[in-house]
């Protein structure tokens, strides 16, 4: 199995001082035989990421360990 780091462009941050900050938010990881089964595997276990309003199109991955 690969693991599969989510990430999202959409949202922003609040820094120490109150700022809204642009940047990536973490969505989770996963692991699945290919990104698309590891995206399934995020999905059905975090619930919150499609209720949050994250456009599921906009998720990015990057693939952090090979098996």
């Amino acid at each position: 199995m690969n693991e599969y780091c989510f990430f999202t462009s959409e949202g922003f941050t609040c820094s120490p001082t109150g700022k809204d900050l642009s940047n990536y938010q973490i969505l989770g990881f996963a692991s699945g035989v290919n990104e698309k089964e590891a995206l399934f595997t995020l999905l059905l276990n975090n619930s919150w990421i499609k209720e949050s309003g994250f456009e599921i199109n906009k998720i990015e991955s990057r693939k952090i360990f090979n098996t």
